[in-house]
């Protein structure tokens, strides 16, 4: 398929299945959160799994709660195995990795915002500081903390005590990342409205505009155009 419609003017930036992938996430991640807080703290959170005039005990809805949990969990494992897979091994490359420009685009970025200078970096695919901070920093070691310690909360019997109770706090901590890793994307892609032409091509054909990604990302704008 060829990167450019021509007749819309638009870029492909996210194909059908990153965009599955995408929307399977966001999913997970809200039924880790309607999930895990019952789990965190009955005493606050009881209303979630037992509203009044219900004949549901609150014993058991939380084991159902922790039963929708690991089968989440589960589903999370098996994404975070195909994203590293289908990014780094097999059909799309999208540079993913961090690099020295990366790191100089992000500064030059930051002064950028702060009104520091009115030189804006030019930019690849990635918008370097999302690559770094969001993806890099929090989704990347976010996957990796909470698939580990979860293990360990799942089977508990087989460790420790002090790495049972490690793994409870180090769950817990990064389920307030994640918290916070949504309200940051959520202002970047929403709030934000210079990003938002972003949004609407996540969650519809996958397809910007050609200005957008002029302006945007020039660097990726040559790339296309070069494979015309």
């Amino acid at each position: 398929m060829n990167d450019i419609s021509c007749e819309e003017k638009k870029i492909l930036r996210w194909p059908l299945v990153e965009r599955f992938e995408h929307h399977t996430l966001i999913l997970l991640t809200f039924v880790f959160i309607i999930t895990g807080l019952p789990i965190l703290k009955i005493e606050w959170f009881s209303w979630i799994i037992t509203p009044p005039n219900t004949i549901v005990t609150t014993h058991d809805a939380v084991d159902l709660f922790r039963l929708i949990h690991k089968a989440a969990a589960g589903l999370f494992v098996f994404m975070a195995i195909f994203h590293i897979s289908y990014h780094t091994l097999a059909v799309r490359k999208t540079r993913i990795k961090i690099t020295f420009k990366d790191l100089t685009d992000t500064i030059s970025l930051l002064k950028y915002y702060l009104g520091l200078t009115r030189d804006k970096p030019k930019l690849g695919f990635h918008n370097p500081t999302e690559k770094i901070l969001v993806y890099w920093l929090l989704t990347v070691w976010f996957m990796v903390f909470m698939a580990v310690s979860g293990f360990v909360l799942m089977l508990p019997s087989y460790f420790p005590t002090w790495v049972h109770e490690s793994a409870l706090v180090i769950h817990d901590v990064f389920f307030f990342f994640m918290i916070f890793m949504l309200i940051a994307h959520f202002y970047m892609t929403v709030l934000y409205k210079e990003y938002r032409p972003l949004l609407e091509g996540i969650f519809t054909t996958g397809l910007i505009s050609s200005k957008f990604v002029r302006e945007h990302h020039p660097l990726w704008y040559e790339e296309v155009k070069e494979k015309e």
